[in-house]
């Protein structure tokens, strides 16, 4: 017992001392903490989920051509029941990563995860075309809301949170990858298409450092790829770059809205395992059985670690390129499709090293690996519109700096080629130091004007089927019609149906449950009206009335829409 007092008090001494710290080296202890933590987490994923779950399928079972369709759909439709039982959308780790540093201030819904690491398993481990790193990512996120609630009394600013969040987000991608300077520029990058995110460079370098530690104590230092050293560049290669630099740049616009389509068409089915999300998981099987039936692997399934090293052997003739190419953006557009959850960057670079592979053997490249290398880079700057962490990338996971001015060229095209297209989006456009002095505008600047209302004679069993699985919001305005309009009676959200046992939904309207006592905000009002609202309650969305005689709906407002139509055009 003694012992055990002592423990206590050294641990309240040591705690205490900490919260005396100064904000940098606080920063430093919380970015090595988030960054250990992820790190050694992150191998537990790595090696149970791919190596031994994956792998274990890829190289026994998924030679038969039966198996193949049938496994993959089991683990994408799993998913898709674990997520829609917990109400929790398949917004990968990246996607989430974003999202919640731009609207939930730097955290992550931990009951969420309850939801996700099991779809992430389920997606992954059964041959789903996603991408590990969206698990990873999606821990770090975890873990540094599990810190900022742990470490509760330090009482983080609102900056400091996200910028933890980023710091855990690095340590994920730096761990998955080996590449920890990766991890740092891509989270740094990602949150804007055309800026990165302000003070927190030091935190996410010294999580990615931390993680990466960890990682490759436990997992060893070898590189993801090896490739054939390169040891000068001729004016032909320059413009092979070019050239996959253009391709890449048009082939990720295409495909993202190919993407985007596809997934909002499969969405609207209706129920946990309706047939659209099974015609998409059987899509996604036949995907495999294609391509074990005519090159003896199921190369389109899985992460793409298996796809990537097949075309760097060299023995890969364009028809095959070609062939591959489809079939990998055909599994992961059908993964997603049929709600499974995973990554987007590593797919992405799936895509580049096919159009890579095919530019190559038409220019004669040498060594072939080497248009490989720069689609992977110019197809993911061009996706995620992350030009630096793309360049950097290929470097650190072929331990080669010899492609990084090649590959910046490379990506840089592809860049402006792709304009504004992104796979995420959450992306904002940019940070601007100055939306202070344009608060004044008003809401109807920035406000959402198509919002998804709910009658208030519905039951909640009814609402369950036909808005949570269709719209996947969390609030909805609740309206009635009238002469003048939809007028607002109320908010109703998903925290509201958890108050009622599901037995007595049936028989609840949402006028029974729904929140009479709503805050709401003209159109007229200035946005800093808005924002002061959304803060002194905790909100996330505002309804938007003409004024509060008649409680005209017109729109909404949520954090997000701060920062996108009419207003954006402004800054």
């Amino acid at each position: 017992m003694q012992i055990r007092r002592r423990i206590k008090l050294q641990a309240r001494l040591i705690l205490g001392t900490i919260g005396r710290l100064n904000t940098f080296w606080r920063t430093i202890f919380l970015s090595v903490l988030i960054g250990s933590a992820t790190g050694f987490f992150v191998y537990l994923i790595e090696r149970v989920v791919y190596r031994l779950l994956f792998l274990t399928l890829y190289n026994t079972v998924f030679k038969n051509h039966l198996v193949v369709i049938l496994i993959p759909m089991i683990g994408v439709l799993a998913a898709r029941f674990i997520l829609t039982s917990g109400r929790v959308d398949n917004a990968g780790g990246t996607e989430e990563i974003i999202k919640s540093y731009h609207e939930f201030r730097g955290k992550v819904p931990l009951r969420n995860a309850l939801y996700k690491i099991p779809a992430y398993i389920a997606t992954l481990g059964f041959g789903g075309s996603a991408g590990l790193e969206g698990a990873s990512t999606y821990i770090g996120g975890v873990m540094s809301s599990l810190v900022d609630r742990t470490f509760g009394w330090l009482r983080l600013p609102y900056e400091e949170q996200r910028v933890m969040l980023l710091a855990g987000a690095a340590a994920g991608l730096s761990a998955m990858f080996k590449a920890p300077f990766t991890g740092a520029i891509f989270v740094l990058q990602v949150p804007y298409r055309s800026d990165i995110a302000p003070n927190a460079l030091v935190p996410t370098l010294i999580s990615s450092v931390s993680s990466y530690i960890v990682m490759v104590s436990l997992a060893g230092t070898a590189p993801l790829f090896s490739l054939a050293a390169k040891a000068q560049f001729h004016f032909k290669d320059f413009l092979s770059v070019l050239v996959i630099g253009l391709v890449c740049g048009v082939l990720t616009t295409l495909f993202i809205r190919i993407y985007r389509a596809t997934k909002k068409w499969f969405a609207q089915g209706k129920g946990r395992l309706g047939p659209r999300p099974v015609l998409a998981a059987l899509i996604l099987g036949l995907s495999g059985y294609v391509s074990t039936k005519a090159y003896g692997e199921a190369l389109p399934l899985g992460p793409g670690y298996i796809f990537i090293q097949h075309l760097l052997t060299g023995n890969t003739p364009i028809e095959m390129a070609i062939t591959l190419f489809f079939l990998k953006a055909i599994a992961v557009i059908f993964t997603f499709s049929a709600g499974g959850i995973g990554g987007s960057f590593f797919p992405l670079l799936c895509l580049g090293a096919a159009t890579g592979s095919v530019v190559a053997q038409v220019a004669g490249l040498e060594p072939y690996d080497f248009g490989v290398v720069m689609g992977m880079s110019a197809f993911l700057a061009a996706g995620y519109k992350t030009p630096l962490a793309a360049v950097v990338f290929i470097a650190e996971a072929t331990h080669s700096s010899g492609y990084l001015i090649p590959g910046l060229i490379g990506t840089v095209v592809s860049y402006v080629v792709s304009g504004s297209t992104s796979i995420s989006t959450h992306q904002r456009d940019r940070e601007d130091i100055h939306l202070s002095n344009r608060f004044h505008l008003p809401v109807r600047n920035a406000m959402i004007r198509n919002v998804v209302s709910v009658s208030p004679e519905i039951s909640l069993l009814e609402f369950r089927e036909h808005f949570i699985f269709r719209h996947l919001h969390r609030i909805y305005p609740v309206t009635e019609d009238t002469p003048g309009g939809p007028h607002l009676l109320g908010i109703f959200s998903l925290y509201d149906l958890d108050r009622f046992p599901p037995d007595t939904w049936e028989k609840t309207t949402v006028r029974d449950a729904m929140i009479t006592a709503v805050v709401t905000v003209t159109a007229d009002e200035p946005i800093l009206n808005a924002i002061a609202k959304m803060n002194e309650k905790d909100l996330e969305f505002l309804p938007v009335i003409d004024n509060e005689k008649n409680r005209r709906l017109v729109g909404g407002i949520t954090r997000t829409d701060v920062f996108q139509g009419e207003w954006a055009s402004l800054l």
